[in-house]
């Protein structure tokens, strides 16, 4: 009878144990990625508000969401590892999917341009773009990695498909590739390559960056930026007009 209450005692001893180093396994890897998420987004609003300060346009999709996202990893909530997992799986692929759908969107003449006249500003776009992909993939890795999966199974958290993320993300491209075709290419993007043409001259090609279309009553506002490039030099030409094109 002692022998077998020994036993027992050293069976609970040892599925404690094995408990305990689960745990800290999980939330080791939580506080790591919490981290570094808080760093990212700390470093991120410094230098929006650098940008907005000094008037340097600037995006970013990181900055509050990262904090956010990284004080409750840093707190072991294994509900924001699977969200923040799912998100970081559909921009990552939103972003893989935006690379190979940029020859639609920009002619290539004009990346090839950007390359030629501006190779080191060229260099520092691709190294931060493979900055955010890696950091990306290392989140998305970390957060999918088998302890933090079974401290989620054991929390009742359905693990999810990440094939609906990789979906969404691409179709996301998808569409908003063909909407800005369409949107890029009737008859307000032409007028607005004709006024640009007027304003720069001849020798350049055109290609309508952006357009907003804005509406106040019966009267239409339409601003935008067309990018004027040949071999020497690109110019992003400003232009606006009320009222429909050609009334």
């Amino acid at each position: 009878m002692e022998e077998k209450c020994a036993a027992a005692r050293y069976i609970g001893d040892v599925t404690g144990a094995d408990s305990g180093m689960e745990s800290r396994s999980y939330l080791a890897i939580l506080k790591r990625v919490g981290a570094v998420l808080v760093v990212i987004g700390l470093l991120d609003i410094g230098v929006m508000v650098y940008c907005i300060v000094h008037r340097i346009s600037y995006r970013s999709s990181l900055n509050l969401f990262a904090v956010i996202a990284g004080i409750l990893l840093l707190r072991g909530s294994l509900r924001t590892a699977a969200t923040v997992r799912w998100f970081g799986v559909l921009f990552l692929s939103a972003c893989i999917a935006t690379l190979f759908a940029l020859p639609a969107v920009q002619p290539m003449d004009l990346t090839l341009t950007k390359i030629r006249l501006s190779p080191g500003g060229f260099i520092a776009d691709v190294a931060f773009v493979l900055l955010i992909l890696a950091l990306f993939y290392w989140v998305i890795a970390e957060l999918g990695r088998e302890p933090v999966q079974e401290a989620s199974d054991s929390a009742g958290i359905k693990r999810r498909d990440m094939r609906f993320p990789v979906g969404v993300g691409i179709s996301l491209v998808i569409g908003l590739g063909a909407l800005l075709h369409v949107f890029l290419g009737g008859e307000s993007a032409e007028h607005a390559k004709s006024m640009a043409e007027k304003l720069v001259g001849p020798g350049y090609r055109l290609h309508v960056s952006s357009m907003r279309v804005s509406r106040s009553g019966h009267t239409e506002s339409v601003s935008g930026v067309v990018t004027a490039w040949n071999d020497k030099e690109i110019r992003d030409i400003a232009v606006h007009w009320e009222g429909t094109p050609g009334r």
